[in-house]
């Protein structure tokens, strides 16, 4: 077929509706991406601080809905009758304000000390971030939770017992593959944002164990019993916490 036969039979392809639709779409995205990558350059703390914050909203509504499926147990409840917002707001905060900006410091602080995307030193600041950044991270999330939930110094030392080691092993298994894809493939200023996708799933489970009825009662300083995750007569706890320390003998029928 001569060339221009060609050329005539690609535009007129072009001209079809649905091409020049595609056409329009895939521009349009890729205006998005650019707007977006141009706003990391410019902006890198407050877009990557955004997103993480509103990534955090959205984590603890699902965490939300979780819990309050859980506790509807006769199906006739509504799911969305006890969405607290102003919970939702307090997770976003510390996402926004402290988790967006420490990680985007933490990632240039790795690259800038161990740069490179060899295997010494993937493995480096693998080690470096499952072994520093994770538990410090983890437990300040803790800390900040409990804080706004108006724990005192005595409770936020308690939940930082009970929960930190169990919450970081679980994290090891999460984000050291994530972690590895990140060193190897992943674009420096959009480290933060990959880790946000990841983080919907892994902060779901952490605005659970941080921000639930169960992590926000003050109960959760029974920590061998799990009287903490259900409302339970003040007498019996009493007498369990007696029976803990060898104060009263065992009796059957505890009321």
């Amino acid at each position: 077929m001569p060339v221009s036969a060609q050329l005539r039979a690609r535009t007129k392809l072009l001209r079809t509706p649905s091409k020049r639709s595609a056409i329009k779409e895939s521009h349009r995205r890729n205006s998005i991406a650019d707007c977006y990558g141009n706003a990391l350059d410019s902006h890198p703390y407050k877009v990557k601080a955004l997103g993480t914050g509103l990534t955090y909203i959205c984590c603890d509504l699902t965490a939300q809905l979780l819990e309050s499926r859980e506790s509807n147990s006769d199906g006739r409840s509504s799911p969305f009758g006890g969405v607290s917002l102003q919970r939702a707001l307090t997770f976003g905060a510390v996402g926004g304000l402290w988790v967006g900006p420490l990680l985007t410091a933490w990632f240039s602080v790795m690259e800038r000390f161990v740069p490179g995307r060899g295997p010494a030193a993937v493995t480096t600041k693998l080690i470096l971030d499952q072994v520093l950044q994770g538990p410090f991270m983890i437990g300040s999330m803790f800390v900040w939770t409990a804080v706004l939930q108006g724990a005192s110094a005595a409770e936020i030392e308690a939940k930082l017992r009970e929960r930190l080691w169990d919450t970081w092993v679980n994290s090891v298994g999460v984000w050291a593959p994530v972690q590895i894809l990140q060193q190897t493939v992943v674009p420096m200023k959009y480290r933060v944002t990959v880790a946000n996708v990841v983080s919907y799933f892994w902060d779901t489970y952490l605005s659970i164990k941080m921000m639930g009825t169960a992590a926000s009662a003050p109960s959760f300083m029974s920590t061998e019993t799990g009287l903490d995750s259900a409302p339970q007569d003040q007498g019996m706890r009493k007498r369990i916490s007696n029976l803990r320390e060898g104060m009263v003998p065992v009796t059957v029928g505890l009321k």
